[in-house]
């Protein structure tokens, strides 16, 4: 929620954000255990509601995710653009991503020493790890993300492919090998890689990291539109309504995030009191900290499985007539973090 408007850049508001974890294809099963069990309103989604300061970067968005969901910071993850608004600033080419490598998107390299500039979790507390992420002031590290780096980065790509054997989409030569047997992805023609769209450069290159990962050095308030914020399409920024942000992608926790314009929704539904939006608007913008206003939803842990593997957990945990198998998912789930205690939402972060 932004309390206050910004008198020039460098004045600090509040933001609000909607976090929603939902899981695909869940059983009639799961969606009941994670009612009964998980504390979902819905037996659908695990939802957060928080407070941040507005010059959060993604980056540090990403560990006050961790630790409001339960997470140890373990696998990948990506800040990614909804589908449709990806294809519609790229225009779906090459050329168009390539005009937003280091202004939007991260450049098409690796490097782990950069990407991971200051994952240095070694032993200890995860929790007092994760909060000193999240806690600005703010700095980001990496060398990649910065715009002259990353043009120099892919333009290095587009210099190596400057003429390629342009292959037909993956999805085509399926259809054909299962139609005729034919076993030879087919070459359509030469071309410079910078000419291809998006499709003809994923089907003849691979790039590991993909195009479609944001600069986790932005602002989370500048990428971020509210609902009743006007997106300019004169201007970059802001660029979406909803962000997509994933983690462990073998067990692809997929969380979709908003900006709200005020806590009204909280306030109307008695999730919240007037006084405790002050008291966390007052922490926000003196310690420069994100603060959990609302959960829906107990927290998860690493390597269960996704949200569906998580509900069939907690029907094992708490239903299985076998006691051995609940003691050592117990055991296992220790092992990972994760706890049954109750945490207050405003103790969350």
């Amino acid at each position: 929620m932004e309390n206050k408007k910004r008198d020039n850049e460098d004045e600090i508001t509040s933001v609000r954000l909607h976090l929603e974890l939902k899981g695909e294809g869940l059983t009639e099963y799961q969606k009941r255990m994670l009612k009964r069990y998980g504390e979902s309103s819905t037996g659908e989604t695990i939802c957060r509601d928080i407070l941040i300061p507005s010059d959060m970067p993604l980056h540090n968005l990403h560990y006050a995710i961790q630790k409001l969901y339960g997470w140890q910071n373990s696998h990948l993850r990506s800040f990614r653009l909804p589908e449709e608004v990806y294809q519609k600033l790229t225009r779906g080419t090459v050329k168009g991503w390539v005009n937003l490598v280091g202004i939007l998107f991260q450049p098409p390299s690796e490097s782990e020493e950069d990407v991971f500039w200051d994952d240095n979790y070694t032993k200890g507390n995860i929790n007092a790890w994760l909060k000193r992420k999240y806690v600005g002031p703010y700095f980001y590290g990496g060398k990649l993300e910065y715009p002259e780096i990353a043009k120099r980065d892919v333009q290095r790509l587009m210099d190596k492919f400057k003429m390629i054997d342009v292959k037909e989409p993956f999805k085509d030569y399926l259809a054909r090998a299962e139609k005729d047997g034919d076993k030879e992805i087919k070459t359509l023609r030469k071309a410079p890689l910078i000419e291809l769209t998006l499709e003809e450069m994923d089907s003849s290159i691979l790039i590991e990291g993909g195009t479609r990962e944001l600069l986790e050095r932005l602002e989370v308030s500048k990428v971020l539109a509210s609902k009743d914020e006007m997106i300019d399409e004169d201007r970059l920024f802001p660029v979406t309504r909803e962000l997509i942000y994933k983690y462990d992608f073998g067990d692809n926790w997929t969380i979709t995030i908003t900006k709200e314009k005020d806590c009204k929704d909280l306030l109307r539904n008695g999730f919240v009191s007037r006084e405790e939006i002050a008291c966390a608007n007052d922490i926000v913008l003196n310690k420069h900290m994100p603060v959990c206003i609302h959960k829906n939803g107990v927290f998860l842990f690493d390597d269960v499985g996704g949200l569906s593997g998580f509900a069939d957990f907690l029907g094992d945990i708490y239903e299985s007539e076998d006691r051995e198998k609940r003691n050592m998912l117990r055991t296992w789930s220790k092992s990972l973090g994760w706890s049954e205690k109750k945490i207050a939402y405003k103790k969350i972060l």
